[in-house]
């Protein structure tokens, strides 16, 4: 079998007004994370998504996708195993 498949997924940025903390959110999956700036907020959030999508593999629930908008910044996250 070939490589392993992937999904790419719109992130939307905000900045937290009483942290600072810069705050990236993948609304197909409805997951977000933080970080100090742009680099660490989207490090954790790519650990978040593979963990989702993992714990929805193992549930047996489907993975999410959607569909790709001409702008915007785009997470391309590897898919686990038997992803449907």
């Amino acid at each position: 079998m070939g490589g392993s498949a992937t999904a790419n997924y719109h992130v939307v940025f905000t900045r937290d007004p009483d942290t600072s903390s810069v705050v990236a959110e993948i609304p197909a999956l409805q997951i977000a994370d933080f970080g100090a700036d742009v680099p660490e907020a989207l490090e954790r959030l790519q650990a978040m998504a593979t963990f989702h999508l993992d714990c929805l593999v193992q549930e047996g629930k489907p993975i999410p996708t959607e569909e790709r908008e001409e702008a915007g910044f785009y997470l391309r996250v590897t898919l686990p195993p038997h992803a449907a």
